[in-house]
């Protein structure tokens, strides 16, 4: 019969715990002692090889290690040489007279930049353009490995133009095929004039400026390569000419991490020898030993098994010597002594012990009733519970339904007043009657920012506000915050400070910024006297930002609603200059969205202490601030084509009269069937959709503007969603569908924003791709 591996595994096992278990003492202390010996040698080998080792791995990383920083210094001098040479040769008086008259070119200008394929050993494809970026002359064709790959792109030239209307030198890398290249432009500035008056553009293969084969340059944002098993890496920065550190170039040289160990071959022989014969040594000397020091044993041995055959009959046990086997043998004879006594004890302990297990079976079946009946009281509890939590979810849903139902009811004839009135006030113009216009719009401003607010707390409720987490200067948002108020608080009689911070942590701008700005305009409001304080400060939790203020207070039973919609602790005639109750249950939504903690400390009649507690403070370095788009102007009077879909007539008519005021020209339907009729009578195709959600027959804004899609096949127009609903389902499928989404009410200004999109669009041949407008809260 064969025998398996699996089956030669557990019989190797089986004879280790056999040499461990069973035979005689001394040759198991043999065994034992060989196992020591084996053990010791293993681990003082290990320990010499694991110094020697380590000292060599040392030594080869400090070498490897060397042997980067020398190949970054090697390829910082050739990209010093490179940028250098670029730079003097566009202070070349040849390049000077061809940016004159370049009709010569062939002649002289030519074979002088065609002297420049190579610089400094690296293959290079250089440019000479005008300054609008036109292309005078270049360097010719490369030959050998890079002909055909090293070579100037479209991308490359449409860069060298917006390099050159910043009019500074500037560098980026670039991507072609896998391969990394260095692109970089220099200007060409001349004495008659400060701005550029044309430019050189070069282009060099990234990996050429490196003289190591195993190294390679990293640009910024590029991924590092896998290390492969077995290697290490070691990467050290560049230090580069003045435009080229924002491309922040790493070296990066890949090596074997361990050296190779030669001394190995004669050494460990060496080693697995000497060890060999000594374990030899000590596995005889420690079987002799044993069998001497085992004897007693023995005698104990054949004296139990008589015991065990024979009985008790008073024999004892031969006592030899002093140790610890003589000492074993005293204590067996004591044992032998001791028998009768523990058979006696033995029995008066039985007694006991049933007397002890029947006490016990009592108490135990009381404790069992006893949990029986706490198991039904917590049953009830628990039902009840539920019962009462089912209640609170009903009185909730409905609040939210009702809030819902309001809000679109009251949106439909608010919109249609923003809308007529913003028509009205463009024909009244002069008119005596322009101020009582003005008026009505100070009265739908505060209606709007309630039905804002409402939106913003239906938006949260709905889950459609997303974080962006990014870098955010905290310091900035502060500056911001305390240029606003403080003019405000002044206006009030009260002062206003903000305590400057560099502080940078990850977090959504926007919402971390709404959550201050609420908790300055909840202080404001309620601070007739005294100062506002606006701080943070670090903690071993993380980071506290801070509102202190010396208003009114808040009372201590009032601490725990004032984060609930529409509560309101001193504004019992309802003024609406105290706010409308939403901003803290905004900021308490918004902290728990970003996974903070606020709380309020407060004392009534000396002011209160707002904190929001942000725990995780890391961020990624900051990126230059966009540039902020300018504010919209009013759209080309001889616009184009709007469409209008609504079923309320008194909306429908206020968005046409509105955009005929900006001159464009308005195609106004009531569903879908009436939209593709107007589309058909008219023979015009519209610029710009603007569809009620919620339309007449269980139509929605989305069916129109999918049956116009399909209508205008090939020239899909800019398409907007204009709702009422403040439902959270309702803002969640609206969000979902794609499209961007506007929320009545909306005025001139957000009409003039559609319009110029939708004019810039039509004027540039292209059409926007369906967008939505995000998770951002709109209210302000």
């Amino acid at each position: 019969m064969m025998t398996t591996p699996a089956d030669s595994a557990p019989s190797f096992l089986r004879t280790v715990r056999r040499r461990f278990t069973d035979g005689r003492l001394a040759r198991r202390f043999a065994f034992v002692s060989l196992m020591l010996g084996v053990l010791l040698a293993v681990l003082i080998g290990a320990s010499l090889y694991l110094v020697s080792s380590r000292h060599l791995i040392r030594q080869h990383h400090g070498n490897i290690e060397a042997n980067a920083a020398l190949v970054a210094r090697q390829t910082e001098g050739l990209l010093t040489t490179l940028v250098d040479t670029v730079r003097e040769l566009s202070d070349n008086s040849v390049l000077a007279s061809a940016l004159v008259d370049s009709a010569g070119k062939e002649a002289y200008l030519l074979p002088f930049l065609r002297s420049f394929n190579r610089i400094a050993s690296v293959p290079v494809a250089l440019i000479f353009t005008d300054f609008e970026g036109v292309p005078i002359a270049d360097n010719g064709q490369r030959t050998g490995q890079w002909a055909g790959r090293l070579r100037m792109t479209p991308e490359d030239m449409a860069w060298l133009v917006r390099t050159i209307a910043t009019g500074h030198p500037a560098a980026t890398v670039v991507w072609e095929n896998g391969v990394p290249f260095l692109l970089a432009a220099e200007m060409l500035i001349y004495s008659r004039t400060a701005s550029p008056e044309g430019a050189l553009l070069y282009k060099v293969p990234l990996n050429t400026l490196v003289l190591h084969p195993e190294a390679a340059l990293r640009a910024t944002g590029a991924p590092p390569p896998p290390t492969a098993d077995g290697n290490m890496a070691v990467e050290v920065p560049l230090s580069l000419p003045e435009h080229l550190l924002p491309l922040r170039l790493t070296l990066r040289l890949e090596a074997p991490a361990t050296p190779s160990a030669g001394f190995q071959s004669w050494v460990l022989p060496f080693y697995g020898l000497v060890a060999l014969m000594s374990l030899v040594a000590l596995y005889f000397g420690s079987r002799a030993v044993g069998n001497h020091m085992t004897r007693s044993l023995r005698d104990l041995e054949q004296l139990a098994g008589a015991i065990a055959s024979d009985g008790f009959t008073g024999q004892r046990a031969r006592v030899r010597g002093n140790d610890e086997v003589s000492g074993l043998a005293r204590t067996f004879n004591a044992m032998l002594d001791h028998i009768g006594a523990i058979q006696n004890e033995r029995e008066m302990r039985a007694v006991e012990e049933i007397t002890v297990q029947r006490t016990l079976a009592e108490r135990a079946e009381q404790a069992r009733n006893e949990a029986e009946s706490s198991k039904n009281e917590a049953e009830r509890a628990r039902q009840e519970a539920v019962m009462a939590l089912m209640v609170a979810e009903r009185a909730n849903a409905a609040k939210t339904h009702f809030l819902a139902a309001a809000s679109h009811d009251l949106r439909q004839p608010v919109q249609s007043l923003v809308l007529l009135t913003s028509a009205l006030a463009a024909r009244l113009g002069d008119h005596p009657a322009s101020s009582l216009v003005g008026s009505i719009e100070t009265s739908m401003e505060a209606l709007c920012r309630l039905l804002d607010a409402i939106l913003d707390v239906s938006k949260l409720d709905a889950g459609t506000v997303s974080p962006n987490v990014q870098a955010v200067s905290l310091g900035a948002i502060f500056e911001r915050l305390d240029a606003e108020y403080r003019l405000r608080a002044a206006e009030k009689g009260i002062g206003f400070r903000s305590v400057p911070n560099s502080l940078t942590l990850c977090a959504d701008p926007a919402l971390l910024e709404r959550i201050i700005r609420n908790l300055v305009e909840n202080a404001l409001r309620y601070t007739d006297s005294g100062r506002i304080l606006l701080g943070c400060r670090r903690g071993p939790s993380g980071l506290r930002i801070q509102v202190f203020d010396t208003g009114i207070g808040i009372p201590p039973e009032h601490l725990e609603r004032i984060f609930h919609e529409f509560y309101q602790v001193s504004n019992p005639a309802r003024d609406r200059g105290k706010g409308l109750g939403l901003g803290l249950a905004i900021v308490d939504r918004l902290a728990r969205l970003l996974g903070y903690r606020v709380h309020v400390a407060s004392w009534p009649g000396k002011g209160s202490c707002f904190t929001l507690e942000i725990g995780d403070l890391t961020a990624p370095p900051l990126e230059a601030e966009r540039a902020v788009p300018a504010d919209p102007v009013a759209p080309d009077p001889s616009g184009g084509t709007a469409l209008v879909i609504d079923d309320d007539p008194l909306v429908r008519e206020g968005l046409s009269l509105l955009i005929e005021g900006f001159g464009w020209r308005v195609l106004a339907a009531d569903g879908a069937a009436g939209a593709l009729r107007v589309l058909a009578e008219s023979g015009r195709l519209p610029d710009l959709v603007i569809a009620d959600y919620r339309l007449a027959d269980h139509e929605t804004g989305l069916d129109v503007i999918r049956a116009v899609e399909a209508a205008m096949a090939g020239r899909p127009p800019l398409c907007v969603v204009l709702t009422g609903d403040t439902a959270p389902e309702r803002i969640a499928d609206a969000e979902a569908s794609g499209y961007r989404i506007l929320h009545k009410p909306i005025g001139a200004k957000d009409i003039a924003l559609l319009l110029n999109e939708a004019a810039i669009t039509a004027t540039t041949q292209g059409r926007p791709e369906r967008r939505s407008r995000g998770p951002a809260l709109i209210g302000g």
